[in-house]
């Protein structure tokens, strides 16, 4: 007679009330700090704090790539470019009160590009193997150094020479609402899944409530900023909390396609009830860019 085996329970996930409090508890502690930066108006903090989850976000993408054991090189690369980016970008702001110019996102680019190939170089192909690094690298870059540069664009170089921590504000605030909105109702009323091949959790419950706190939160925003959110006024500012709302949906989706296509749950477990910096990060990374080119256009109108 067969001996009978022991079968160890299933691990259990922390339930979705203690979920909520750490997440909640992150929350806190992250607009805690922001607050403090606001009130001080500290430049040296604020780009602390930009570099800070700007490389955190750059670390955390290209470890989701430590599962191919021969991109080790390519990883290195393309954290190492973040790394040269900010360097170069704290120069510019410490040193000579300016942003980051725009060929240094170009030289970013074409040294990922090239590193990359000169990489490819050392050791025989491996097919499409060889070419997936190659362009995970380069995407890479351009997904989580280039993508979040904007946000210190906005602050310390917005176009229509407006006040660049309102701004930043603006956009941080409506599109990490939108998150907490999607979450907030979707753990309550979630019943209709929204898009389950790529994140199962996302219900249109959720899509719902991160369009009523992100336009909530937005119009009080506009409502206080009055004067200080130069170029944007109330019907633009309106235009802008759909396409940061609609976006920011978008790019935490994004996220949820690279987690799934590695096979990872959380970008990381720095922020308890969040996971990762990329996961906290990843809608900004869709928003920054747009919003900007959006206050290009109406500097430009």
């Amino acid at each position: 007679m067969p001996a009978a085996t022991s079968t160890s329970p299933a691990p259990v996930g922390p339930s979705k009330g203690r979920t909520f409090a750490l997440r909640l508890l992150s929350t806190v502690i992250l607009w805690g700090v922001l607050y403090a930066a606001c009130s001080w108006r500290s430049n040296s903090l604020f780009i602390a704090i930009s570099a800070f989850f700007g490389l955190g976000t750059c670390a955390e993408y290209f470890r989701l790539m430590k599962h191919d054991t021969g991109s080790g090189a390519y990883r290195a690369l393309g954290f190492g470019v973040g790394v040269a980016w900010w360097s170069v970008t704290t120069y510019y702001l410490l040193r000579l009160g300016k942003g980051p110019p725009l060929w240094l996102d170009l030289a970013a680019i074409i040294v990922t590009l090239q590193g990359c190939f000169f990489l490819a170089y050392r050791t025989s192909l491996e097919g499409t193997v060889t070419l997936h690094r190659i362009f995970s690298t380069v995407f890479g870059v351009i997904y989580t150094v280039i993508c979040y540069g904007f946000l210190v664009r906005i602050q310390f170089a917005p176009p229509g020479g407006g006040d660049g921590l309102v701004l930043l504000l603006f956009v941080v605030m409506v599109t990490k609402f939108t998150d907490m909105g999607a979450y907030a109702f979707g753990s309550v009323f979630g019943k209709h899944k929204m898009i389950p091949h790529i994140s199962p959790a996302k219900s249109w419950e959720g899509f719902v409530g991160a369009f009523i706190t992100a336009f909530t939160v937005g119009g009080i925003i506009l409502y206080l900023g009055q004067g200080y959110l130069s170029p944007i006024e109330n019907f633009h500012g309106y235009i802008l909390i759909a396409i940061l709302c609609a976006l920011g949906i978008a790019g935490d989706l994004a996220e949820s396609v690279i987690k799934r296509c590695t096979a990872i749950k959380d970008s990381g477990h720095s922020l308890p009830g969040i996971g990762g910096i990329l996961d906290l990060t990843d809608s900004l990374l869709f928003t920054a860019p747009v919003f900007y080119f959006y206050l290009q256009g109406l500097t430009a109108a």
